[in-house]
């Protein structure tokens, strides 16, 4: 029995699924979250999806949506960061967590 890699299975399933390539460095940014915003905004925002190139972020009050509306550039160079002259994450779009559900 022969068996394969991460790293090719991954490889065979991008070849396969032209998308998958694009979803999974989308799936990466938003795994850098907290390390684009630091541990004390990240407290009170979580991001939650990508949805054509628009990062969707919870926030829990008006005063930390209106601190990440002025960092907002950024953050999203941070989230695209070693990716030259091409933009995964496109704008991030915060909701009230205490709002109705998205």
């Amino acid at each position: 029995m022969s068996f394969f890699t991460l790293v090719d299975i991954l490889k065979r399933v991008q070849k396969r699924y032209p998308g998958f390539a694009k979803r999974l460095e989308e799936a990466e940014a938003l795994g850098r979250w907290e390390l684009a915003v630091g541990p004390g905004i990240a407290k009170h925002s979580r991001a939650i999806k990508v949805q054509d190139s628009i990062l969707w972020v919870e926030v829990d009050h008006s005063i930390w949506r209106s601190e990440l509306h002025h960092r907002k550039r950024q953050i999203l160079d941070l989230l695209n960061q070693g990716k030259e002259g091409q933009e995964i994450i496109k704008d991030l779009f915060f909701v009230d967590k205490r709002a109705q559900r998205y």
